[in-house]
């Protein structure tokens, strides 16, 4: 099969960027050029996790940002990311259920976890909408229909919000809930 609409990796291109890349840029010094590698690595490595957030989390974070760097690479990466910080998220939230609860949490639904941490007020009202969402585009995304292929300017904006969502969820501000 030829014709995917992707990126058919071989040996000899599996290290080119993608051909989809070609239409990414980026506006720098009023002027408009093609984002490179190193552009498009710099933008990626911004989002940090804080130093509060647990081990754990951080190498989920990692293991999704890695594949989004390497989405320059094979464009459908891109997609698997996304993915990834949709369980990153969940992961986070449940590390922070076990944290704040001597009750099991482990079978409890990512919905029952959320409201439970809204139940405790871990979260501003935005924060509980942005958490619902996130579970809301995980359940989709656990159960797809066909392959999506998702843009890397809509992927990078999500690793910053994703990021600060977590940040926020384990800052000195919710510490004093433990």
């Amino acid at each position: 099969m030829t014709n995917l609409g992707i990126k058919i990796i071989t040996y000899e291109n599996w290290m080119n960027p993608d051909p989809l890349m070609k239409n990414l840029v980026m506006l720098q010094d009023d002027k408009i050029s093609i984002m490179s590698a190193g552009d498009w690595a710099i933008s990626i490595l911004k989002p940090k996790l804080s130093e509060t957030v647990p081990l754990e989390i951080h190498k989920l974070f990692e293991v999704a940002r890695g594949s989004m760097l390497y989405g320059y690479f094979f464009y459908p990466l891109f997609t698997l990311a996304f993915e990834q910080l949709l369980r990153v998220a969940e992961a986070a939230i449940s590390e922070k259920c076990r944290q704040i609860t001597t009750d099991k949490v482990g079978n409890n639904t990512f919905k029952d976890k959320i409201a439970r941490l809204n139940k405790n007020k871990f979260f501003s009202d935005e924060e509980y909408t942005k958490w619902n969402l996130l579970r809301n585009l995980r359940n989709l995304a656990s159960h797809p229909n066909e392959q999506a292929i998702l843009p890397p300017g809509i992927t990078l904006e999500f690793i910053f919000n994703i990021s600060e969502l977590i940040n926020s969820l384990f800052t000195q501000h919710n510490q004093k809930h433990n």
